[in-house]
């Protein structure tokens, strides 16, 4: 089964969330593989190691299995959106060839799991969901090339996440899909809103949060856990 993990925006908690849904994988014995495919502000450091400090290596190490691709697709040095880090470095992002790129690296970990388990792949975005890839393409199209999968919506815990998650939502929506989940990941700076915008988010109608992520507690992400293996046990799937 896989996950894809898009975003209201840019360091909203995407990484932090992916991190802590893969170790609570591992924590009840299931297999789990974290992938960030696309990745600005990054820089391969040798042939065989993921860019140190990467997202792209954090979500490799937070998942019980590991793939030997051990590079995003793209690893883009520029510290900017992906289109112009992509720009910067005279290629094009392609959302097909990541979409393969996504299935290589499941296949290639599939040996390794129990044949009465299913795999779980967790696939993060690069910035918001309509953040641009390349001309007319975002993260948007790139979760439709990576269908069958559940999509998780991250935003911020803070003043402005009513808005942010409202309009990503209608967007969405205009667009056909909309995520199955939405999760609010608190802010590196909590404010006056932090603590009740779950709430205030059902009340609207605007969504319902799966789960809230605090910052230094994986606890919270246990809720949205026990909702994808629901999702899962729907598909036939364990």
């Amino acid at each position: 089964m896989r996950v894809v993990v898009l975003g209201c925006g840019t360091a909203v908690g995407k990484t932090r969330l992916s991190a802590a849904l893969l170790r609570a994988f591992a924590a009840r014995g299931l297999p789990a593989l974290g992938l960030k495919p696309i990745e600005s502000g990054v820089e391969r450091d040798s042939d065989d190691a993921a860019p140190t400090g990467s997202d792209a290596a954090a979500l490799s190490r937070a998942g019980s299995v590991q793939t030997q691709m051990l590079h995003p697709l793209y690893a883009l040095r520029e510290a900017v959106s992906p289109h112009l880090a992509a720009r910067a470095a005279a290629i094009q992002i392609d959302v097909k060839r990541v979409a393969h790129w996504v299935v290589q690296a499941e296949a290639s970990v599939t040996p390794l799991v129990a044949s009465d388990r299913a795999l779980w792949s967790v696939v993060e975005t690069a910035g918001g969901a309509f953040s641009p890839l390349a001309p007319g393409v975002a993260n948007f199209e790139l979760a439709l090339a990576l269908e069958p999968s559940i999509w998780v919506l991250v935003a911020a815990d803070a003043l402005g996440v009513l808005h942010d998650v409202s309009s990503t939502l209608k967007a969405m929506r205009a667009c056909g899909r909309e995520p199955e989940h939405v999760v609010l990941s608190v802010a590196r700076e909590p404010d006056a809103s932090t603590g009740s915008n779950a709430a205030e988010l059902a009340t609207l109608g605007i969504a319902a949060p799966s789960a809230v992520l605090a910052r230094d507690d994986d606890r919270g992400v246990n809720a949205l856990l026990d909702r994808l293996l629901e999702d899962a046990a729907r598909r036939g799937l364990r």
